[in-house]
């Protein structure tokens, strides 16, 4: 764990570092991606034997979005940059939240220092760095600030300070757990692929701090590993990761809309209903499992979930630990469930029995 100081002028730099966007409204669907390309321009990004970061980064974006809309039609794809140009990382953000984006995807590579064994992808989340490793991939994504004109929009963030991270690493979104669910289905996608999985990895990048939906950053691989530069800079290569990334964006797309669809449909009988006194048939649950048949709740395969029931929605069987009557309380449940290993777990709600959306709980649970 890096170490912690915080000044009592950090706390006053962590107030200008708020995002100014963060309480933007989302609906039930997802109508907007903005595919950033990382680097471009005067920042090449890393750099391998026989090509740049920023070649890859866009060859890979354009491929991405193309799959997008040849296959989800209702999809807008809006890209930072298009051509080999240099684009604030200020203004990356600012694409998306100008443009009321649902999904922020921004994609480079990954290198190192002193080796060139390294080799995997791995996506990254805004929040803190818990390790070195982390810390570092952060300061080498940041430092690309060092080469605009204007840094106003950073308050004076210096990219190679520890301190200001762990400042920085304070100001988590607000749609962390959406973005950790996209990020998880990522990985899972690199991994079909035959990609080496590093898993999820939250640290500091200025490119995620200002956007205001779920967002991510994902490093396809190490640039400067000779064989995975030679995949990533290859055309079959570039083509098998902006399919992975178009087949996780299509689950994320296919889940989320069918979770927040207003229908809904109505839990199965549960086998010990645990529904606290008052809270009727409105309240908050978090969803851990799907399974295309109704096994029991108390299966093995559940082992140290609390509160188990199941549900059937969209031709499957869904299940959920507890029901509480506030989003807070459902939202400490869904830590205890990830870390028993169901990192895709989620908060779901349910209005008068029916399956409906967290806002619509909220608010019926004020009346």
């Amino acid at each position: 764990m890096i170490q912690r100081k915080i000044s009592r002028f950090g706390v006053l730099f962590l107030i200008f570092l708020m995002p100014l966007c963060a309480w933007a409204q989302k609906g039930e669907k997802i109508q907007t991606i903005v595919i950033d390309a990382g680097h471009g321009g005067k920042d090449t990004g890393a750099l391998g034997k026989i090509t740049t970061e920023k070649a890859v980064n866009l060859a890979v974006a354009k491929k991405f979005g193309n799959y997008i809309k040849e296959n989800l039609p209702d999809v807008k794809v809006i890209y930072t940059r298009s051509t080999d140009k240099f684009v604030e990382l200020s203004e990356r953000a600012a694409i998306a939240n100008r443009n009321n984006a649902d999904v922020f995807i921004s994609i480079h590579c990954n290198s190192t220092e002193g080796t060139t064994t390294a080799n995997g992808a791995e996506t990254y989340v805004m929040g803190e760095s818990k390790n070195e490793k982390n810390l570092a991939v952060a300061k080498k994504e940041n430092a690309s600030i060092l080469l605009e004109d204007n840094t106003d929009a950073y308050n004076n963030f210096d990219p190679n300070s520890t301190e200001a991270y762990i400042l920085f690493s304070l100001s988590q979104s607000l749609y962390q757990s959406q973005s950790l669910d996209l990020a998880g289905k990522m990985q899972k996608r690199f991994a079909a692929k035959g990609r080496h999985d590093r898993g999820v990895q939250q640290a500091g990048f200025l490119v995620l701090w200002k956007t205001s939906m779920p967002s991510i950053l994902v490093e396809l691989g190490f640039i400067n590993n000779i064989k995975e530069e030679q995949f990533l800079n290859s055309e079959k290569g570039q083509t098998q990761m902006a399919l992975a990334l178009y087949r996780a964006f299509e689950d994320y797309k296919r889940e989320f809309e069918a979770e927040n669809h207003s229908g809904g449909s109505k839990p199965v009988a549960s086998e010990k209903p645990s529904t606290p006194s008052g809270s009727g048939d409105t309240y908050f649950a978090v969803q851990f499992a799907s399974r295309d048949k109704k096994v029991s709740s108390t299966d093995k395969a559940f082992s140290g979930v609390k509160e188990v029931d199941v549900y059937e929605y969209n031709g499957a069987f869904r299940y959920i630990s507890g029901h509480f009557t506030s989003k807070e309380a459902a939202m400490k449940r869904q830590t205890e469930v990830r870390n028993l290993g169901y990192k895709d777990a989620f908060v779901v709600a349910f209005i008068n029995g029916e399956r409906g959306t967290i806002k619509q709980a909220e608010e019926a649970l004020k009346k």
